[in-house]
């Protein structure tokens, strides 16, 4: 996950409740899994674990973004005003995912580098948008944009200029 600005722990009892959505939801969905509370950089993060955890996951992540807004919409009613700000994480995916869009974003930042031409990646969610971002602000010759509207939203990696040249 990526590393989160300072952040306040997230609420206990929007944590209690967002725990036991879960737990009740993955039991009617007959999977054989528990969840764990833990804390990553800063963000709260409601684990799914054992046997059947994989499943949780879904295609491209899919199932768990659901989940995580069905139990951020829960949690959240435990706190007056406020969003829980939850993560919903199963069998390692999150980072698992992250260390693949950075990896990609590498990749990709170079290849805008040597084309010289702007490269559109596929739509993907705000989370996912960031972790491209980060990855690539660190990248010399490229900067980032991201255009679109809601579930269409994607990444533009640009190539920047080479630093002029001094005069003599």
């Amino acid at each position: 996950m990526v590393a989160s600005e300072t952040r306040r722990p997230a609420d206990p009892k929007a944590v209690e409740a967002g725990k036991r959505f879960l737990s009740a939801t993955l039991g009617r969905m007959g999977l054989k899994a528990d969840v764990e509370v833990r804390d990553h950089e800063g963000d709260t993060v409601l684990a799914v674990v054992g046997a059947d955890a994989a499943q949780v996951v879904g295609k491209k992540g899919a199932t768990l973004d659901a989940l995580q807004l069905l139990v951020n919409r829960v949690a959240s009613k435990e706190v007056e005003g406020d969003r829980a700000g939850l993560i919903v994480d199963a069998d390692g995916y999150r980072a698992r995912r992250e260390k693949d869009l950075t990896t990609m974003a590498e990749r990709l930042g170079k290849k805008c580098v040597t084309e010289g031409k702007v490269i559109v990646m596929d739509p993907m969610p705000p989370r996912e948008r960031r972790v491209v971002h980060m990855a690539l602000a660190r990248f010399t010759g490229v900067t980032t944009r991201s255009e679109g509207e809601g579930e269409e939203r994607r990444i533009q990696i640009i190539p920047m200029p080479p630093p002029a040249a001094p005069a003599r």
